[in-house]
């Protein structure tokens, strides 16, 4: 114990590095190499979780910003990578040693290059400031005093790695947000867009926060958001005024950016579901590479991941999750959910539209839950119903898990056209235009006058303006 305490001593005396914003000691681990290293490992592992979005133009015009950003930034000295990945979700991040990437689907909320370049500036922020290695330096030190107390506890010391994996992936606590949002603001500043952009693009982001809160309570789960944004709205918060404020008075602008073309480079970029995860439709479900069709009962809502489809009733009282798995041994469907089941009872044999299945209900970690399985080709669609509480009506729920999974079939040759996904279209606002009006001509799955609102900053109640050139999606 007294040697760990030793070396805890020694490790924060000689683990300070020089930060190359502030230019004050931090506590850090890792060299710079090493902090390169560590994102290039890290990037490997993100591109085989997260598809790049393909549009070669769309990903040349955000490299091109941002390497205009980093530029003026306190790391110049940095090959920065900038991706775009093929996700629906609103978010960006950023990897040490100058690996950043936006999703096409933060890219739908945003209205101008301004606000590209703020989201940009400010995950440069994160990477200019070590944020991620002082994170990860953190961490191990925790880990190793909690080694220290384990041992002396006669316990084995935890996974490191895991917790330091955890350090460089998770978000940030406010003070690091904050800072980020400080140095982008400057960066853009410097590179010719105004400050204030990082007040609108946090302001955009706050209002779609807002709103997923009020789907998550409707879904029963716990709402997500872009690690960027605060608690109180921009327009609330202080510190953040006073930081932007100061950005204007002591920073020289860089030369006033002309010409806006944001608008025509995401135009007929994918929203919401790309075609390779299949598309929802209101109700009904399309897959067009699995050439597969599922429908939801009205009242329920279809929700799409990337390795899970899931189908929520009113408030989440009742899920329905699919997955799908390749088939590896030549057995019944009966044979096969047996392998992994016990105590199923209500066994019966399925052929749906063609396909040969079998399906049983069963008790998992207490809980009544249908499951299924349907076999198509050389792979097996996995169904298991469950509710979120036990002392809900089961048979209520069941009849509709079954409706679900006998809605299963191959795609229709009218339907093909269906499970193409839906794109951003720019518009020019006519007489009597309205968002109520325009979300009736929209294909948006869910709450579409609210996501034209929202991915247009007119979020929750802001009228049109005749003449205006606004986003659609078709």
């Amino acid at each position: 114990m007294k040697y760990l305490i030793l070396i805890t001593a020694l490790i924060l005396v000689t683990s300070c590095s020089v930060n190359p914003v502030t230019g004050k000691q931090d506590f850090v681990l890792i060299s710079e190499t090493q902090e390169i290293q560590m994102g290039r490992e890290y990037n490997s592992q993100v591109l085989k979780q997260f598809p790049v979005y393909q549009d070669e133009e769309l990903q040349n015009y955000v490299q091109e910003i941002g390497e205009s950003l980093a530029e003026k930034s306190h790391r110049p000295n940095l090959i920065y990578r900038f991706t775009v990945l093929d996700s629906p979700d609103i978010n960006a991040f950023a990897l040490p040693g100058g690996y950043i990437y936006i999703n096409r689907g933060l890219m739908s909320y945003l209205s101008n290059e301004e606000e590209l370049a703020a989201v940009l500036g400010h995950e440069i922020g994160h990477v200019t400031a070590r944020h991620s290695v002082r994170q990860y330096s953190q961490s191990q030190l925790m880990g190793v005093l909690s080694a220290a107390v384990e041992i002396n506890a006669g316990r084995t010391a935890g996974n490191l790695a895991n917790i330091a994996s955890g350090a460089i992936l998770s978000g940030y606590g406010r003070e690091m947000e904050l800072e980020a949002d400080d140095l982008g603001a400057q960066y853009i500043h410097q590179d010719g867009y105004s400050p204030q952009g990082m007040y609108e693009v946090l302001s955009v982001l706050k209002d779609q926060e807002i709103y997923s809160k009020k789907i998550a309570e409707q879904r029963g789960q716990e709402p997500r958001s872009y690690h960027g944004v605060f608690a109180s709205h921009p327009s609330n918060d202080l510190r953040l005024q006073e930081v932007l404020n100061n950005v204007s008075v002591s920073f020289k602008q860089g030369i006033r950016k002309q010409q806006d073309t944001y608008l025509e480079k995401i135009e007929g970029m994918v929203f919401g579901d790309s075609e390779q995860s299949g598309v929802r439709r209101g109700s009904k479900f399309y897959h067009g590479p699995l050439n597969l069709y599922l429908a939801a009962p009205d009242s329920w809502e279809i929700i799409n991941t990337p390795s899970t489809l899931i189908f929520s009733s009113s408030y989440g009282e009742a899920f329905l999750q699919m997955t799908l798995e390749d088939l590896n041994f030549k057995e019944t469907p009966e044979e096969y959910i047996k392998r992994f089941a016990t105590n199923i009872y209500s066994e019966r044999t399925l052929n749906i539209n063609g396909f040969e299945g079998f399906s049983a209900t069963t008790k998992r970690s207490g809980r009544t839950a249908r499951m299924a399985v349907i076999f198509k080709g050389n792979q097996v669609y996995q169904f298991i119903g469950y509710m979120k509480d036990e002392s809900l009506n089961f048979q209520k729920f069941d009849s509709d898990f079954l409706k679900i999974i006998n809605s299963f079939r191959a795609l229709e040759d009218e339907e093909i056209a269906l499970s193409k996904p839906l794109r951003i279209r720019a518009y020019k606002v006519r007489k009597g235009d309205t968002y109520s009006k325009l979300a009736l001509m929209s294909g948006i799955n869910i709450n579409a006058e609210d996501q034209l609102r929202l991915i247009n900053g007119d979020y929750p109640d802001k009228p049109l303006s005749e003449g205006r050139i606004i986003k659609v999606v078709e």
